[in-house]
């Protein structure tokens, strides 16, 4: 007989797979309620099994909420058919957590708890308690939101991190540092500007001068350090070519750099964090299989949700919410309510914001209590940061 685990199903759905993810058993057995054990968190653990570790069988067992005997009776019956089952003890119901106390006091039974923030297992299996922490307990950004019952699409702009694209992503954030609010404001023209005048079948835009006004700064100095294929005037006109269409890409909506570079930082050791996504596309859904044509899976009527930046460090998520200006209540609401449904308690929420949040003034406070109500990290100022304080802070957060 196979090593079989039994699980105490919790609402929490990472609580649910530390033993399917350390251990890749032949079978779990997970014993719930029928208030927190639905058919849809159901259907999305056996769909991130069937990921992660496909020869698991996983077995559900409900037992009424309000019957100890039953409960009893249930663990009870387990130990007899399967003798030598673990059971691990994160999350579950008082009512199954008072009925293992009493099976346990009078039959030998094997227990073990493994932490899911930190990887750290506890077997009290044998009367000694020895403690080991598992590093190699980690799933995807993927992984993770299938887990939470949804589907990681893919983004409407595909980023090629080449070490490359990795120069020109710090040599753009370095002019951005020098520009400060004045990128966003000189972007969203030039932004418009390349919709009102499209560039030509060899990528070279013309531009008129007088309505680029002081924009026009970013492309000249994008020339200086080499960011262009070419930059001239020419009468009225400005005439240039981007770099490549990823330079484009960057300089032609406002967020984008600030998104880059956090991801950019993040992910040059790969030590820092196991998995990571910049542009992160969330179909709330997960019912259809993921859809190259963003698109297309952005006109059906489906719930999607979009975040800048998701760092994995084992099984614990983080997301973040880049702002290139002003941040308000509702970006706050917004990265709860995404985190909270696709990382739940475990999950660590950043919001990361390029210009200084203004302590000074009584808004700018409630604002930054706000967030730390809300659990919320506030990374403001991130101009003013080297690359070694924004990771070492990134870092922090996740408890490296």
């Amino acid at each position: 007989m196979g090593d079989v685990f039994v699980e105490f199903f919790s609402e929490e759905a990472l609580e649910n797979v530390m033993t399917l993810l350390r251990f890749k058993p032949e079978r779990i057995i997970y014993l719930g309620h029928k208030h927190n054990m639905i058919t849809k968190k159901m259907k999305s653990l056996r769909k991130f099994a069937s990921v992660t570790s496909p020869n698991t069988i996983l077995e559900f067992i409900e037992v009424p909420r309000d019957s100890l005997e039953l409960c009893i009776q249930t663990i009870d019956d387990i130990c007899s058919e399967y003798p030598e089952a673990k059971f691990e003890l994160t999350g579950g119901g008082e009512m199954f957590l008072i009925a293992f106390g009493f099976v346990s006091a009078k039959r030998k039974t094997n227990t073990l708890r493994i932490d899911p923030y930190t990887g750290t297992e506890m077997d009290f299996s044998d009367g000694a308690v020895p403690v080991t922490t598992h590093t190699d307990v980690k799933i995807s950004v993927a992984e993770n939101i299938i887990l939470h019952g949804g589907v990681l699409r893919a983004p409407m702009t595909s980023w090629r991190f080449t070490e490359r694209f990795r120069d020109e992503i710090r040599t753009i954030w370095g002019v951005a540092q020098e520009l400060r609010h004045n990128w966003n404001k000189h972007c969203s023209v030039i932004e418009e500007m390349v919709k009102n005048y499209p560039a030509d079948e060899n990528g070279v835009y013309r531009l008129p001068k007088a309505a680029l006004r002081d924009a026009v700064q970013i492309l000249q100095r994008l020339d200086e350090v080499s960011m262009m294929d070419f930059f001239r005037y020419e009468r009225s006109q400005v005439v240039f070519r981007f770099g490549s269409k990823q330079i484009r890409e960057i300089v032609t909506k406002t967020g984008n750099i600030l998104e880059l570079h956090v991801y950019e930082v993040a992910t040059r050791k790969p030590t820092d964090f196991t998995d990571a996504v910049v542009g992160a596309v969330i179909d709330w859904d997960g019912e259809a299989a993921p859809d190259p044509d963003f698109a297309d899976a952005h006109s059906r009527s489906e719930t999607i949700n979009e975040i800048d930046v998701i760092l994995m460090r084992s099984a614990v998520p983080t997301f973040i919410s880049c702002k290139s200006g002003r941040a308000d209540s509702k970006a706050l609401h917004e990265l709860e309510t995404v985190t909270s449904r696709f990382g739940g308690k475990y999950a660590k929420k950043v919001l990361v914001m390029a210009p200084p949040c203004d302590t000074s003034t009584s808004g700018s406070s409630f604002f930054k209590q706000r967030a730390k109500d809300m659990h919320i990290w506030v990374l403001d100022d991130v101009y003013s940061m080297n690359d070694a304080q924004l990771i070492r802070k990134l870092q922090r957060i996740q408890g490296a």
